[in-house]
């Protein structure tokens, strides 16, 4: 039983049948129901555009119409044109161009042919001779005729006998009439080639005969001479530099003809098929060429373009022969030895391509690459009958589609062995979409076809994608961006539609997005085929990242990816390598929600970051859970962080500030969050004084001093070796830690700057064996004279007793007064006990600490315990 609010579409249809609009109450009464409840239809209708409210009172409806389906435009008869290669394809704007040039009235169109050597301009002008006759616009028998002009360069007057013709007596030499090309060409075509050679003065000459179809042969003063000709001009320069604008507006069609390079991969392959087609003929023998030769040939920038392609062909050719012992080969296999030497680049990348070609001595001339058949019509007729479609109605349009070709077969199978391909990795494998597997034969027809609607029914259909299925919307553009490009509208089209098809399959409702990087050619992509495949659906994205890739490079990618994400609900970075952090600095404009930096990727993290979102566990766990239960980097990124952090940025790189984090973090275990920041980062964020990155952050520890104007309590790491400076830090921490674990704190931290300092200048010492030696010695003359050294002095004392040591294994200083004497009896006393300190040295390093050393050392502890007003060594 149909639905009230369809009885109401259906009343109005009735009703509209007899006047132009209704009232509402009209209808309510038509239906027996209440005015307000048929309003309330009503107003949903015009919600869903299937009807529209005129303004005035009484409110009057009437339903919407249907935009007429558009006429399809009658099929294009090629003739000769079919031989053009992209004649259905990148080519078609340009031979229709052509055609109205041919068929205009009176004598046609004069043309211009542009593009660089070797792309077919004489080729095209011939075909465009050819569909004249083929149309009987002009006679069977009409002459074609051609002139370089780059023959007469350098003597216009030369040219212009050769053009118009001269009379006997004209110059030295005219000895009888002569006929010019203008008058051998009447009633057909005459190709002027590099026309940018024609010099002003010739071109002026051209202009009465192209206006008036009058000229004059040389010597001729009293009478003109008629012919009715149509002109083609070629040039590989750019017209508007060469030609006088005279000139140029007497040539009204201007063809500019795509480079090989720059043509779709179906045509460049259908060029490579027909130059080794044409070998085939002449060798009379199969050939197969290897799938290695059609990638590097398919992605050649030849200079010549098709010309220079067609030369390497032959060559090649003729050396595969020459390896052949019979004379008369029934097949001949082209290898990329048959191209050595001709200063080719072989693109290492994984193949495009990798199916070989079979030419065989006789096959149809592929000519224009596609044929379309009636799928665009069905499309359009579908988009026209259906303005609003759902997901369903698409799938099903596309499933109806697939049941027509079922018993279709494929012709291109490169393309095909292509699509298919990318379609399993990308589409099945790496977004876990396994059972779509019966799109792709379709999706390829469609894409072969290069199927296209209006750009108005495109608009609406990647509306309705980007709006309801954002998820597969973005599966279908991965896909599609890795495709080659055949015709960019056909492109968009098809991955709305991909999009519609594949979201029953793709859970839309997921509120976070997950993006992986990684350092290596497929480690991300390979962890998220795994992670989305066990998964059985599209939960995480992934980005790789070659070695000889820039940080830029992966953060336009990035860009590119996230613009298209909805991050309200939370955003998840997995990386391999605390360098690639930097990511969020770039792209967070791009974020709108918390963000969660894990900074060790594996499968095993990232599987489980998966299922957790798949089982919709919120944010806020999945952070907590990512702290707590993996043996890894996780945390909230810089202000985003929810719990009390401590930024630690190094300008000497990452790794100095990562190793004072985990001092920190053994210590203070997750009482506060740490979090290590690229230092270009922190300086941008102080310049920018963006109060909301730090907005939960107790300190910032750097290797520089900031501005007075920063308002978060910062310090430069090496002042917290001073006693103000752990008074500082010691006030920030005194809620989180009592007395000893912040002594504890403190003595690692000296510990560890000892180490890097040392370190530096220590020649054969392990540096971490010295300095725990080292402290030992330091506690001992703590615990003598009954002082608490900070941890400059601290640090002055690491680095001085350390390098004592090598200098007295090595022999360094030798030279000195090492039998100096205690000059007091304090400094005596001291001498004695800091030969008592110290003598766990001595005897580990084979070394005697002489008289210099001690007073170097004894001068060093006086100052120390003056300082501190301590009377026990003076």
């Amino acid at each position: 039983m149909a639905s009230a609010k369809e009885r109401v579409l259906t009343a109005l249809t009735k009703l509209n049948q007899g006047t132009d609009a209704v009232e509402t109450m009209t209808i309510a009464e038509a239906l027996d129901l209440s005015r307000s409840v048929t309003s309330h239809y009503l107003s949903q209708l015009l919600t869903e555009n299937k009807v529209q409210k005129l303004t005035g009172r009484p409110v009057r409806w009437q339903l919407v119409q249907a935009a007429p389906a558009p006429i399809p435009e009658p099929a294009l008869q090629l003739h000769a044109f079919a031989e053009i290669i992209g004649a259905n394809g990148s080519q078609i704007d340009n031979i229709r161009k052509c055609i109205a040039a041919v068929k205009y009235p009176n004598g046609g169109l004069n043309m211009l042919l542009t593009g660089k050597s070797g792309v077919g301009k004489t080729f095209l002008a011939h075909t465009i001779y050819d569909y004249a006759r083929d149309t009987k616009v002009i006679a069977a028998d009409a002459p074609f005729k051609v002139l370089n002009c780059a023959d007469y360069a350098n003597n216009p007057e030369l040219l212009s006998s050769v053009l118009f013709g001269y009379v006997k007596g004209a110059f030295t030499g005219a000895n009888t009439n002569k006929e010019g090309l203008i008058q051998a060409a009447d009633g057909g075509y005459l190709l002027l080639d590099e026309i940018h050679r024609l010099s002003g003065e010739n071109q002026e000459k051209l202009f009465t005969f192209m206006d008036t179809g009058h000229f004059r042969p040389i010597g001729e003063n009293r009478r003109d001479s008629t012919a009715q000709v149509r002109i083609i001009l070629a040039t590989t320069e750019d017209p508007n530099t060469v030609l006088l604008d005279t000139f140029q507006r007497r040539v009204p069609v201007s063809v500019h003809i795509t480079s090989y390079a720059d043509r779709p991969l179906d045509e460049r392959l259908a060029f490579i098929r027909t130059l080794f087609h044409g070998e085939a003929q002449r060798f009379n023998s199969q050939l197969q060429v290897a799938p290695e030769v059609l990638q590097m040939l398919a992605a050649l920038r030849p200079v010549g373009n098709v010309g220079r392609l067609k030369n390497l062909i032959k060559v090649a050719c003729a050396r595969a022969f020459t390896r052949q012992t019979d004379q008369h080969p029934e097949q001949m296999g082209i290898t990329l030895e048959d191209f050595e030497g001709e200063g080719l680049t072989v693109h290492a990348d994984e193949l495009v391509i990798t199916a070989p070609m079979t030419i065989p001595v006789e096959m149809a001339t592929p000519g224009a690459v596609t044929e379309t058949g009636g799928d665009a019509a069905a499309i359009q007729q579908f988009l026209t009958d259906q303005a609003h479609p759902t997901a369903a109605d698409s799938r099903l349009m596309v499933q109806t589609l697939e049941a027509q070709h079922a018993h279709d077969p494929i012709r291109q199978t490169i393309l095909h062995t292509l699509h298919e391909r990318l379609y399993t990795r990308i589409v099945r494998h790496r977004f876990g979409l396994k059972s779509t597997a019966e799109y792709e034969p379709i999706f390829f027809r469609l894409y072969a076809e290069r199927v296209t609607v209006s750009p108005d029914q495109l608009r609406h259909l990647q509306r309705e994608a980007a709006a309801n299925f954002p998820r597969s919307l973005h599966v279908a553009d991965q896909f599609y961006a890795a495709l080659p490009v055949l015709n960019q509208a056909s492109h968009d089209l098809l991955a709305a539609l991909l999009a519609c098809c594949i979201s029953e399959l793709v859970d839309e409702k997921i509120p976070l997005r997950c993006l992986m990087v990684a350092h290596g050619s497929r480690t991300a992509t390979s962890i998220q085929s795994v992670v989305n495949q066990l998964c059985g659906t599209y939960l995480v994205d992934a980005i790789d990242m070659p070695i000889d890739t820039t940080i830029d490079q992966i953060i336009g990618e990035a860009k590119r990816i996230v613009d298209s994400f909805d991050t309200s609900n939370g955003f998840i970075l997995l990386v391999d390598m605390g360098s690639l952090s930097q990511l969020y600095r770039k792209i967070k404009n791009a974020l709108s929600g918390d963000v969660l930096v894990i900074n060790n990727l594996t499968t095993a993290t990232a599987l489980d970051i998966a299922l957790k979102m798949q089982s919709r566990l919120p944010f806020e766990q999945i952070a907590e859970h990512a702290r707590t239960d993996y043996a890894i980097s996780a945390q909230y990124f810089e202000g985003f962080a929810k719990d009390q952090n401590i930024v630690i940025s190094c300008m000497s790189g990452l790794g100095i500030s990562e190793k004072l984090r985990d001092i920190f973090h053994e210590v203070l275990g997750s009482q506060i969050s740490l979090v290590t920041m690229d230092f270009s980062h922190l300086q941008q964020s102080v310049r920018a004084n963006d109060r909301s990155e730090f907005e939960s952050t107790l300190l910032v520890i750097t290797t520089t001093n900031l501005p007075e104007s920063f308002a978060i309590p910062n310090i430069n790491i090496y002042d917290l070796l001073a006693p103000r400076g752990q008074v500082f830090l010691h006030d920030i921490l005194k809620k989180y830690i009592d007395q000893r674990t912040f002594d504890d704190l403190y003595n690692r931290i000296v510990r560890f700057l000892s180490i890097e300092g040392v370190t530096e200048r220590l020649s054969f010492l392990n540096p971490t064996v010295i300095i725990q030696e080292v402290e030992t010695v330091i506690y001992k003359f703590e615990h003598y004279y009954r002082i608490k050294l900070d941890g400059k002095i601290k640090l002055n004392l690491y680095m001085y007793i350390s390098l004592m040591v090598e200098r007295l294994m090595t022999g360094a200083g030798a030279d000195r007064a090492s039998d100096l004497a205690p000059e007091s009896s304090s400094e005596k006393d001291f001498f004695d006990v800091a030969k008592g300190i110290c003598k766990p040295l001595e005897l580990k390093y084979h070394i005697d600490i002489n008289g210099y050393e001690l007073s170097l050392l004894y001068q060093l502890f006086q100052a120390i315990i003056s300082d501190q007003n301590t009377p026990s060594i003076s």
